[in-house]
């Protein structure tokens, strides 16, 4: 099976699938990659090395992508968004021949900030959405509250699959602590900062925090300017995936709660990747009222939800974190690209 996996940008998520289907996928999966903008390689380090032929679709994307899919000769093509203009020009050159998978993050139109990677936004996006939805062979979400939103909005094709933000079990740590290392928990949040506003925005949340005595560290995604100078907040250098998950145990709670002020509606259906390195390194997750993430967390007693930032030293002091941790442990290989990826190529089978 050839699968060409196309994408404005290579995302961990690309390079967690292609980990993965390289281990686990049968002996004659080829991989390819049309993109825009940067490498997986160029991101983290690595992760070119995992694809057999790569196309840059800048410039002539048109033309890039009619050649890879003519020298690739792909059987099921698999498109990422945002923007969901990718997905569309695959459906269009390849006219039904070729099964299109869309693979959903984000929902633009439950947006109110633009993507944070900053490409900008095509004509008529929400136009792009419905085409790429409707014209689909198959749907991928992260969140089963995401694909009721599609469904809200479109028709969705014949096969749907919710495959959240898994972390990657090769780089999770072999053992865990499974108790808090000391009276005060630290906190540590890993990813994306912004300054606009929107969902990352999160200056006003960690200055709550530290505000109630706790110790809050941050690593984030790439540079963070307007967040050194919060007090009580430790701003580290960035650190490559595999780096950062080992530390990621030193610590004894995952903070993922968002500012909703522009993009509740678009928060409320994410499952991201911090959410699932957290608990793949043994630390339960702190989050608010987001709909989806509070949802995963309290059916499977793996975090704390809070309405508001405020609470969270009450609701510290109220929960048994010991107890919490070791639950946490027990469960951490679970949500796994590892241990879910039959369901991703049982799709690409069906598809064909």
């Amino acid at each position: 099976m050839r699968v060409l996996f196309v994408q404005q940008q290579p995302c961990t998520r690309a390079l967690k699938y292609a980990t993965v289907l390289r281990e686990a996928g049968p002996a004659r999966l080829r991989l390819g990659f049309a993109y825009r903008g940067v490498t997986l390689s160029d991101l983290y380090g690595s992760g070119d090395e995992l694809f057999d032929r790569w196309w840059h679709l800048d410039g002539s994307p048109v033309h890039a992508l009619r050649q890879a899919v003519s020298k690739f000769r792909p059987d099921v093509i698999h498109s990422h968004n945002l923007p969901d203009s990718l997905t569309v020009l695959a459906l269009e050159l390849t006219e039904g021949r070729i099964p299109v998978v869309h693979d959903v993050h984000d929902l633009q139109s439950l947006r109110r900030t633009p993507y944070e990677d900053g490409f900008p936004e095509p004509p008529d996006p929400l136009g792009l959405e419905r085409r790429a939805v409707e014209g689909c062979a198959a749907l991928v979400t992260v969140s089963n509250e995401l694909l009721g939103e599609i469904g809200a909005r479109h028709r969705l094709p014949a096969r749907t699959l919710v495959f959240p933000n898994y972390a990657l079990r090769r780089d999770l740590p072999p053992q865990v602590p499974v108790r808090p290392s000391g009276p005060t928990p630290r906190l540590v949040y890993q990813g994306t900062l912004s300054t606009n506003g929107g969902h990352y925005d999160l200056r006003a949340l960690f200055a709550a925090i530290a505000a109630q005595g706790f110790e809050l560290h941050v690593y984030p995604a790439r540079g963070a300017e307007g967040y050194d100078d919060l007090p009580g907040v430790q701003v580290h250098d960035s650190l490559t995936p595999a780096t950062l998950l080992a530390r990621l145990p030193s610590y004894d709670l995952g903070w993922a709660g968002f500012n909703v002020e522009l993009n509740e509606a678009h928060v409320d259906t994410a499952l991201p990747n911090k959410a699932f390195e957290y608990l793949g390194c043994g630390l339960p997750v702190v989050t608010l009222r987001h709909r989806a993430l509070a949802g995963f967390l309290a059916e499977r007693g793996l975090g704390i939800t809070l309405d508001t930032v405020e609470e969270l030293s009450d609701a510290l002091a109220r929960e048994d974190l010991a107890e919490l941790r070791r639950r946490v442990a027990a469960a951490r290989f679970e949500f796994t690209f590892e241990a879910r990826i039959g369901a991703v190529l049982d799709l690409y089978e069906a598809v064909v």
